[in-house]
C-alpha cells in the first residue's frame, strides 16, 4: 500500500527528499552564478581585496561545496535505488534555469535603450562598447544642420574653438568676428584700442554657459570696472587646463591684454588628460579629439597636435587605432573587446553590473596635480614674459558642495600660491550666495546670480592689479 502511494506521490505533489533535491540544485547554480561574478571582477586582484570581499567570495564557494555535497548524495542514493527520478529532476532544472534564462533575455533586450555611450539597461551601460556606434552617432552629429554646437568648430591645436561670427541653434550664443563670444554676432573687439584689456580663458564656467551673454561674470565684471577695461571672453565649453593656456598662448596673448585670467573647476584637471572627447565623454556630443600634454621631467611636452580632423578619426577601424588613444585615461582596452558571450544582452548587464575590480579609476591625483600645475605655472611665466598680470580663479561645481574630492584641485591651487602666482578660490563667494540660487536649477553651471557674484567677488582684485 505504502508502495502504491509512494508510486502516485510524484503525479500528487512532490516528495519532500524531491523538493529537496530541487533545492539544492537551484543552490548549486546561485552558488555557481556569484562564484562566477566574484571570479570575474576580482581575478588577478585577490591580494588587494578587503575583508568584505573575501567573504563574499568565500561564502559563495562553501555554498556551491555545500550544494555540490548534498547533490552527490542524492545521486549515489537513487544509483542505489536504481531510479530515475533523478534524472528527471534534472531534466525539469535544466528546463527551468533555460526558460529563466530566455525570460531573462527578452527583458534585457526590452529594457535596453540608446545612450550617446552605448546600450543602456537601468542606468547601467552595457560593456563592451561598439566602436561602430561611437562612429555612427558622431558622425550624425557631424552632418546635422545645425548641430547643438554649431558655434563650435574644429581646430587642429586646440581640438575645437569657438569659430568667428556665430549663432548657436537657439540663439542664445554668439561669437564676435575674432571667435570671442560677445553680445552680437560679428562684434568687432579689436576696434576698440582705447582701453586696457582683460583676456578671460577656461571652460564653460568662463564661456558662461546657460546664460546669455549680459549674465555671464565676464560682462557682469566689465560693468563692474564701470567700463574702464574691455573684458574679452575666450572661454570655451569643455576645455581643460591644457587647452585654456594653448587658447591664451595663440589666441589671446597677441591681444597683449593688461591682465589674463585662466579660470578652472576641478573636472578640468581630468579633462587635461584625455584625448578623446567621444570616447571619455560621450554624453557631450564634441566628435572632436584634443591636445595631450605630458610631463618629461619638468618640461612640458604636446602631444597629437595637429588634432586630426573629426572625419579622419572617425575613419579608424576601431578605437584602439585612434592616434594616442594609450594617454586618455577614458578608454579601457577590456571595454572595446568582444567575447563569446557577448551577443547576450543578459551576460553584458551581468558583465557591466559587477565590472572587473578595481573599475576603471580616475587616473592617480598625482598626476593630475603635477601636470595640471605646470600648465598654470606655464601659463602666469608666459603671461609675465608678454607684461601681462597673470591671474587663476578656481570656480567650485556643484559637485564640490556635494562632497566631490576636490584635493587634487586645492593641491593644484597650494602649488600655484607657493610659486607666487595670484589664485583667487571662489568657493566662498559662492558658498555665501547659497548653492540653489548660485546654480541654475537642476543644472551644472551658474545662474546669472552665481554669475554676478563671481564679478562682485573678483572686481576689487581685478581693480587694485589694473591700477598696478
Amino acid at each position: 500500500m505504502s508502495s502504491a502511494t509512494g508510486a502516485r506521490g510524484p503525479r500528487s505533489g512532490a516528495p519532500p527528499r524531491e523538493a529537496a533535491l530541487f533545492a539544492a540544485l537551484y543552490g548549486l547554480e546561485a552558488a555557481a552564478g556569484g562564484l562566477a561574478i566574484a571570479l570575474y571582477k576580482y581575478w588577478g586582484r585577490f591580494a588587494h581585496l578587503a575583508p568584505r570581499q573575501w567573504a563574499w567570495l568565500l561564502a559563495a564557494a562553501a555554498a556551491l561545496a555545500a550544494a555540490a555535497a548534498g547533490l552527490g548524495r542524492w545521486w549515489r542514493a537513487a544509483r542505489r535505488a536504481g531510479t530515475g527520478r533523478f534524472g528527471l529532476v534534472l531534466g525539469t532544472n535544466a528546463l527551468a534555469v533555460a526558460g529563466i534564462l530566455a525570460a531573462g533575455e527578452i527583458l534585457a533586450r526590452a529594457l535596453s535603450v540608446p545612450t550617446p555611450a552605448g546600450l543602456s539597461i537601468a542606468g547601467t551601460v552595457l560593456l563592451p562598447r561598439r566602436w561602430s556606434e561611437v562612429r555612427a552617432r558622431n558622425a550624425a552629429l557631424l552632418r546635422r544642420t545645425p548641430a547643438p554646437v554649431a558655434y563650435l568648430v574644429a581646430d587642429t591645436l586646440l581640438g575645437w574653438t569657438v569659430a568667428p561670427n556665430r549663432r548657436s541653434a537657439d540663439g542664445r550664443y554668439l561669437s564676435s568676428a575674432e571667435g570671442l563670444r560677445s553680445a552680437r554676432a560679428g562684434q568687432r573687439y579689436g576696434a576698440d584700442r582705447t582701453r586696457p584689456r582683460i583676456a578671460l580663458v577656461g571652460d564653460s564656467y568662463t564661456f558662461g554657459l546657460e546664460v546669455p551673454f549680459p549674465d555671464t561674470w565676464g560682462a557682469r565684471l566689465e560693468r563692474e570696472l564701470a567700463g574702464r577695461a574691455a573684458v574679452l571672453n575666450f572661454g570655451v565649453d569643455g576645455y581643460g587646463v591644457d587647452q585654456a593656456y594653448l587658447r591664451y598662448l595663440r589666441d589671446a596673448r597677441p591681444w597683449r591684454p593688461a591682465i589674463a585670467i585662466l579660470g578652472f573647476i576641478n573636472h578640468d584637471l581630468y579633462r587635461s588628460l584625455s584625448v578623446y572627447s567621444f570616447i571619455t565623454f560621450p554624453a557631450w556630443g564634441f566628435p572632436f579629439g584634443k591636445p595631450r600634454f605630458v610631463l618629461r621631467g619638468d618640461a612640458l611636452a604636446l602631444l597629437n597636435v595637429p588634432v586630426p580632423a573629426p572625419e579622419a578619426l572617425l575613419a579608424a577601424p576601431s578605437a584602439a587605432a585612434l592616434p594616442f588613444i594609450g594617454y586618455d585615461p577614458g578608454y579601457v582596452p577590456e571595454q572595446w573587446e568582444w567575447r563569446l558571450g557577448d551577443a547576450s544582452r543578459l551576460v553584458r548587464f551581468v558583465a557591466s553590473r559587477f565590472p572587473r575590480w578595481p573599475a576603471a579609476a580616475p587616473p592617480r591625483r598625482d598626476e593630475r596635480v603635477a601636470l595640471n600645475s605646470a600648465l598654470a605655472l606655464a601659463f602666469a611665466r608666459q603671461a609675465r614674459a608678454a607684461g601681462t598680470i597673470p591671474m587663476v580663479v578656481y570656480f567650485p561645481s556643484r559637485s564640490d558642495f556635494a562632497g566631490e574630492d576636490r584635493s587634487a584641485a586645492r593641491a593644484v591651487v597650494a602649488r600655484l600660491g607657493a610659486a607666487g602666482v595670484t589664485v583667487v578660490d571662489m568657493t566662498a563667494c559662492i558658498a555665501a550666495l547659497g548653492v540653489e540660487v548660485a546654480f541654475l536649477p537642476g543644472r551644472p553651471h551658474y545662474s546669472p546670480a552665481g554669475n554676478a557674484a563671481v564679478a562682485r567677488c573678483l572686481g576689487p582684485l581685478v581693480r587694485r592689479a589694473l591700477r598696478r
